[in-house]
């Protein structure tokens, strides 16, 4: 059951990644006065995606485990 949830995150964080990465291409290339290249934007949402999805819960697990008095703020 728990690989099923890790694999699910991972998906579901590169599929947002690229959407996200493809209407950010879309709109900054006019501004950059250059052409939008899909190829580009699916590759840098599919790296973009795989690191969120490794990094986010590292950090959150680490700050379930803090003592500190702002842990407390629920």
């Amino acid at each position: 059951m728990k690989e099923g949830i890790t694999m699910g995150r991972y998906i579901v964080t590169i599929i947002w990644s690229v959407i996200y990465m493809m209407v950010i291409g879309f709109i900054a290339a006019p501004l950059t006065q250059s052409a939008f290249e899909p190829k580009e934007a699916l590759i840098i949402g599919i790296v973009f995606g795989i690191l969120f999805a490794a990094i986010i819960p590292t950090i959150t697990a680490h700050s379930h485990k803090d003592k500190s008095e702002y842990s407390k703020l629920k």
